[in-house]
């Protein structure tokens, strides 16, 4: 890739409106040529005209004349359509020009021809979600991001920012935190990302530009205090949640996510706002979780075990609530059934460390060596995936 080509600049940068301009970073860009001069394949021999269009398209993008330049590159591409820099700097103008639909496709041929080409597979995420494809968009999304596009650069906190909007928009929420925590990471937050942060925590399944006027204020200021809870500073948090409640006193989730930002500082406050959020809304389901691990957490197992039994019988497919009840049950005395509950738990997330580490408790408990020792093993191996071998080998850590 000749140094003078760019990296596109409308790349929604985490957290920006749509439209508002990003110039990439050299090092994404020099990432891109990298990756593509290690996988191009072996090029037939360009013909002289061929040349000729390359070298034109290439002056005409320099030069700023860029209509210029895309009719050159498709020329071009069309003579040599394995011309991987060629559908790269193509593919990044019309980007720019906010012409999608070509961007899509041309990212697509490259994405086919250069699958390990990490920001290909982003970019036409990108232009897919402009397009309102969001299934495609998410899928290859998470493709790049898979690939290991890097966070620390500009692309890469698009992608996860964009891939967490995804998320919100199919009401995986919880899975949207760990995009929204790694692009809080790198920056602070943009409105636009606080309004992503508060759909997380409200529980509401859309994108940013669709929040309704009348709400859009209070999103952002939840959001506020919720980035600043991913990003883990309390001294920001806590004050917006203690004013979000007493302004917000009967607003759904503002008691609970309270209750994690004094939780996350060991305040015994959090149990007392996990609480109210279960008075004001008896079938909440994350409050009583959140509850029954604080109550475990205070050596209080008895009576962790009613809020953590509802939350099961409210929400039976989800593994927290067979985690909580199985470890308040069998830290009480109930530990038959708490061991059951906890293989639930197991079934229903096999691949959760802290699952497998409070079954292997818990069949030690009871005596079940052989199973104690499979649970173990399968504590270990995923610690050894999240963290490599020698984290998984020390000692099995305490349980929150």
């Amino acid at each position: 890739m000749s140094a003078h080509h760019t990296a596109p600049r409308r790349a929604y940068n985490a957290g920006l409106a749509p439209g508002r301009v990003l110039i990439l970073c050299g090092s994404l860009l020099g990432a891109a040529a990298g990756s593509l001069a290690a996988t191009q394949a072996t090029p037939a021999p360009a013909a002289p005209r061929g040349e000729r269009l390359e070298t034109r398209a290439e002056a005409a993008r320099a030069a700023g004349r860029l209509d210029e330049a895309v009719a050159l590159y498709r020329e071009a591409l069309a003579a040599s359509p394995r011309w991987a820099e060629g559908l790269w700097a193509l593919g990044t103008i019309v980007y720019d020009q906010d012409r999608f639909a070509e961007c899509r496709d041309v990212f697509a041929r490259l994405s086919a021809l250069q699958p390990k080409l990490a920001p290909a597979w982003a970019l036409r995420g990108l232009c897919e979600f402009r397009l309102g494809a969001y299934a495609k968009a998410r899928a290859h999304l998470e493709t790049a991001l898979g690939l290991g596009l890097p966070a620390q650069e500009d692309l890469g906190r698009v992608a996860f920012y964009h891939e967490a909007l995804l998320l919100v928009r199919d009401s995986a929420f919880d899975r949207a935190i760990a995009p929204l925590h790694t692009v809080l990471q790198f920056g602070p937050p943009t409105p636009e990302l606080e309004t992503a942060c508060g759909l997380v925590l409200l529980r509401r399944p859309l994108l940013p530009a669709d929040v309704p006027a009348a709400s859009s204020e209070l999103v952002r200021r939840v959001g506020q205090a919720y980035c600043a809870h991913l990003a883990r500073h309390p001294e920001t948090a806590l004050p917006l949640f203690e004013a979000l409640v007493r302004e917000h006193p009967r607003q759904r989730f503002l008691h609970y996510g309270y209750g994690l930002a004094l939780a996350q500082q060991g305040s015994a406050d959090a149990l007392d706002q996990f609480a109210k959020e279960v008075e004001l809304f008896p079938d909440d389901v994350l409050a009583r979780v959140e509850l029954g691990f604080g109550l475990l957490a205070r050596g209080r197992e008895a009576e962790a075990v009613a809020p953590a039994r509802e939350a099961a019988r409210l929400a039976p497919g989800l593994f927290a609530t067979h985690l909580v009840l199985g470890r308040a049950l069998a830290a009480s005395g109930s530990l038959a059934e708490g061991v059951r509950e906890l293989e639930s738990a197991a079934t229903l997330a096999p691949a959760i460390p802290a699952v497998q580490l409070a079954l292997a408790r818990a069949y030690a408990q009871a005596g079940r060596k052989a199973d104690a020792g499979r649970a173990n093993a399968a504590f270990q191996a995923l610690e050894a995936a999240r963290h490599g071998p020698s984290d998984a080998a020390r000692p099995a850590p305490e349980s929150p």
